[in-house]
Order: C-alpha cells, then structure tokens, then sequence
C-alpha cells in the first residue's frame, strides 16, 4: 500500500528560462535505489527524480483544442520552459473530457480527481496508481490513427506504476517515470528526435466512460518545428 504523504523537502519553486528545441535522449536506465534510508511502504513522490520532483506552481502551459465531429485536437504545450528549466517548472493538467488545463500544482494534483493526463517534456502520466487518485486506467491499443478505434478494448487496462514498494524508481528507457503509457515513443540516435508511436491510448474512468487519446507530433508549433514538447494531440470519447 503506497502512501500519499508528500515530503516538504520536494516543494521547489519555479526558475526562469526559455524554451528550446533540445529533446531527451535516453538513459537506458530502468531502476534506481531511491536510497538506503527508504522506508517501507513507500510514498511514490519520493523517488521521483530531480527533473519530474512535485513542484508547488501551477502550469501556465496552453491546452489550444477545438472540437470538430466528435474528435477532439490541437495543441498541448508541455514545454515547460524548455530542457534547461524543466526541472524547475511543473506539469500540464489536462481533462479530456472538457478538453481544458486543470489548474493544479503537481502537489496538489495528488489529491485531484479533476484530471485525466499530466505531461511534461516527454513524461507522460494518468491518474491512477502512483501518480494521482484519480482512478484512471490506461489501455495501449496499435492503431495509426484514431479512427481505427471506435470501441474500447475490454482488458490490457494498467495504471502508472513507478515505485516500487520499497522504494525503487522504475523508468522507461528515455529516464521517465514509468506509467501507463509505456514507452510512447522512438527515439532516433542521430537526429537526437523522438516520434510517437503508432499507438492509440484509451483512459477508463472509474464512471465507465472512455476516451481514445492519440499523440500526432511531439513538435506540434508550427512556428517553431523543432520546439519539442508541444504537442500536437488528437482524441474523442468512446460509446
């Protein structure tokens, strides 16, 4: 059983600074000793690396979506002033069903049952598990495109999962939190670019609805293509 007790010493305040187009490159890392002094039964906020800690400031990351035909798309900035200041700046809270940034700090976003998806730079979480009390599970379904899944699937469900009980941080390859979208991402060597897979992410609530979340660019802002972490991101809600 994880404890949601968050450490005063994870509290951090925001820095200055721009974004850039530099993207992650991966650590090969998939778990590290939170440390010997751990104690049993673990508070997931506690291993979180320094770039993803809990920052008390609430994002100021846009979430620009028009709804067209039932399908939701557009932009969600996640940028987080860029690789050099992300460790300093929090994630983006989106619910999807009102398509909308939920103005929460990443402390407060651990009791918050109002969103659905955090994002920063290329970490990606959902509410339920270790990240949030949300109750939102996550199904990985391959698709290229979103009008390839029209129904849920009715198993493959998980929720973010990136302590281990005794403390132990569990990544992706990239050095990310591991959570329920896995590894979303390929990451080229030799132009240092990530690219989404062909993958449709489908959240459950705990009511029964469903939401079909696909991830179109990772370099969404066309007036800087190379500017990473603004993603361009399409879904709807499934019957």
């Amino acid at each position: 059983m994880k404890r949601w007790t968050l450490l005063a010493a994870l509290v951090a305040t925001a820095a200055c600074g721009d974004d850039d187009s530099n993207n992650p490159g991966p650590d090969a890392m998939t778990e590290v000793d939170a440390g010997a002094d751990a104690p049993s039964g673990c508070d997931p906020a506690t291993v979180l690396p320094s770039s993803y800690r809990p920052i008390a400031m609430v994002s100021t990351g846009e979430v620009d979506v028009t709804t067209v035909n039932d399908v939701t798309s557009g932009t969600l900035d996640a940028t987080a002033g860029g690789t050099a200041s992300s460790a300093d700046r929090p994630y983006l809270y989106v619910d999807l069903r009102d398509g909308v940034r939920v103005d929460v700090d990443d402390l407060a976003a651990r009791s918050s049952t109002e969103w659905d998806i955090a994002l920063k730079r290329s970490s990606l979480r959902v509410n339920g598990g270790d990240s949030g009390p949300g109750n939102r599970r996550l199904a990985v379904v391959p698709a290229a495109s979103l009008a390839e899944v029209t129904t849920a699937p009715t198993d493959g469900y998980t929720t973010d999962d990136f302590a281990t009980d005794d403390c132990m941080l569990v990544t992706i390859p990239g050095g990310e939190p591991m959570s329920a979208f896995g590894e979303w991402y390929e990451y080229n060597l030799e132009t240092h670019q990530l690219a989404p897979k062909p993958e449709v992410y489908v959240i459950e609530r705990n009511n029964g609805s469903r939401t079909a979340f696909r991830i179109v660019s990772y370099y969404g802002d066309e007036a800087m293509p190379m500017r990473g972490a603004f993603y361009r991101v399409e879904w709807k809600h499934l019957p």
